[in-house]
């Protein structure tokens, strides 16, 4: 009887420790399933965005009234098949004390788009790596941080709120500078 006994006891405890090794096997698989499909489809979701057709949503002219008797004018040109012209202008108080072009074009091995920048007043090209994460948020930051965005000590985030609305949030060390608000008024 004790014999009988032991071995369905040590039976007992082996099933149960087969059982338990099998569900935790499994639930690791699941999870980590989960956590992979989950990635995959941020990865595919983000690389999806047609790049070069959400950044035609910026073709027109702006103007920012945010900061008291300051008027910023920014005016977008599409500019051959994958690119747009910008130009922006500030205006004080009837005197200009800002002016700056740009180019922005797609660069389809980093699937980001590049722009290149002069102010009129300062010889320094400006680099700047742009992207959309979904379709009416862009990100900015200085070309040399696009591969690590994360580490940019300067961001520029744009929400496109409606075809005539656009926000603009300088980021400074993880700190808004303030959001600027951007109107269309003419297509």
């Amino acid at each position: 009887m004790t014999i009988v006994y032991l071995d369905i006891f040590q039976n007992y405890h082996l099933l149960k420790h087969t059982f338990m090794k099998k569900f935790y096997t499994l639930t690791v698989i699941a999870v980590f399933i989960t956590l992979y499909s989950n990635g995959l489809f941020a990865q595919a979701s983000q690389a999806g965005l047609n790049q070069v057709e959400l950044m035609k949503q910026f073709i027109g002219t702006w103007k920012n009234e945010t900061n008291k008797d300051t008027v910023y004018t920014a005016e977008f040109k599409p500019y051959g098949n994958g690119g747009l012209e910008f130009t922006l202008r500030s205006v004080t108080k009837e005197k200009v004390w800002l002016e700056m072009k740009q180019l922005w074009g797609y660069d389809k091995k980093n699937d980001k788009i590049i722009v290149a920048g002069l102010m009129k007043d300062d010889s320094n090209l400006m680099l700047q790596a742009t992207w959309f994460t979904a379709k009416n948020i862009c990100k900015q930051v200085p070309l040399e941080f696009a591969s690590n965005p994360q580490q940019a000590g300067f961001i520029v985030e744009f929400e496109i709120k409606s075809p005539d609305l656009v926000l603009r949030n300088e980021i400074v060390n993880n700190k808004s500078l303030g959001v600027e608000t951007y109107i269309r008024v003419k297509n």
